[in-house]
Formats: C-alpha cells, structure tokens, sequence
C-alpha cells in the first residue's frame, strides 16, 4: 500500500545504469518500458567478483524495524541464524517503545527502514540517540535518492543499505558496523587509560 513495489524496482534498475519510461493512456492502462546499458562484452567478463566464504557472526543484541512484514522476517532470520539477539518492530513508533522496554543486554545496532506509517526510521533514530547516544543506526529503503533526502539520510556519515539487499550484504554491513563500534570504544578506553594519572599522584 506504500507503492514499495515499483519503488524497489526503480532502485534496481537505477543501480544497473537504466531507466524505466511510462506511458499511461486512460481507458487503456499503462505501459511500462525499461532500459538498460548494452555491453559487448562477454557475460565472465562482465560480471563482479562474488564476495564468497562463510558469514561473519555475533552475539550481540540488535533491533529491527520494518514495516514490510517479508523483509522483516528475512532480515530477522538472518541476523538471529547468525547468533545474534534480535527484536523486531513494524513502525518506529513501536520499534521505540520496544527498545524503550528492552530490560535484557544493551540493543548495539538498529535496522530500520526508513518511511514506514506512524512513526519513520528517521524521526525513530533521533529520539533513540537522546536516551542511547552509543546506539549503531543502519538505514535501509527501496526508495529513490530524491524521495530519501527529504528524510535526510542521505548525508555524509549516515549508514545506509539500498533494497534490495543480499542477506550476505547485510551480516557482512552489520558486523563492519558493529566492530567499528568496538574499535572506538577500546580507543576511548585507551584513552581514559593515558590520561589518567598514576597512582599514588597527587
């Protein structure tokens, strides 16, 4: 009910260097024609490397929110078959709510979508950071840039993942994000570590 559908599809064929062209006709329904770049070359050639090898995994806890239920529980299987604790949501509204009641280990990372009813990823994401300034935000949406930049997403620094993703794509954004996370945690540490003076001192 979102118009998600053909949303994600302009993203994949805008991520391949085409571009869809609309023809609608009243009384005789729309047309919808999609182009792509030709390439000479042959198919082994053309294609990227595959990142192979097994996925990274992690126990810590994670928070969900999507309100597409398909997308939610493929991203939900995934991360919790690859050990982590994961809580879901359908809206930020109750994605905050949740993490608001969330008695158990501190929620490290949140993936949220980013427009959703009731209450977007963003708007979720700011009030998130005033109780829990540590807390990760991965970004993901199937919209184009236009429409994501009203949501202010798209700056510099902000975390963000385009649908559709591979689930592979997803645990590997997510661990980076999470070490990262740990890296500057040890360095803030270090830090405390350094500047404290030795014992005894007056």
């Amino acid at each position: 009910g979102t118009g998600l559908g053909l949303a994600t599809c302009q993203t994949i064929v805008q991520q391949s260097g085409g571009h869809i062209d609309v023809e609608s006709e009243m009384g005789k329904g729309t047309t919808f024609k999609i182009y792509f770049p030709r390439v000479d070359k042959p198919l082994d050639d053309a294609a990227g490397p595959i990142e192979a090898g097994p996925l990274p995994r992690g126990t810590e806890t994670l928070l969900v929110v999507e309100d597409e239920p398909s997308v939610r529980h493929v991203a939900w299987k995934v991360l919790e078959t690859l050990g982590y604790h994961v809580l879901r949501a359908n809206n930020g509204r109750d994605g905050l709510h949740l993490a608001r009641e969330h008695k158990g280990s501190q929620i490290r990372l949140v993936v949220t979508d980013v427009i959703m009813p009731l209450m977007g990823g963003k708007v979720m994401a700011d009030w998130l950071k005033t109780s829990y300034p540590e807390i990760k935000i991965l970004f993901t949406s199937g919209y184009t840039d236009d429409a994501l930049a009203q949501h202010g997403v798209l700056e510099p620094g902000v975390a963000f993942l385009s649908k559709p993703y591979a689930s592979a794509t997803l645990a590997r954004k997510v661990r980076a994000m999470l070490d990262n996370e740990s890296d500057t945690a040890l360095l803030r540490k270090q830090r405390r570590t350094i500047n404290q003076p030795p014992s005894g001192s007056p």
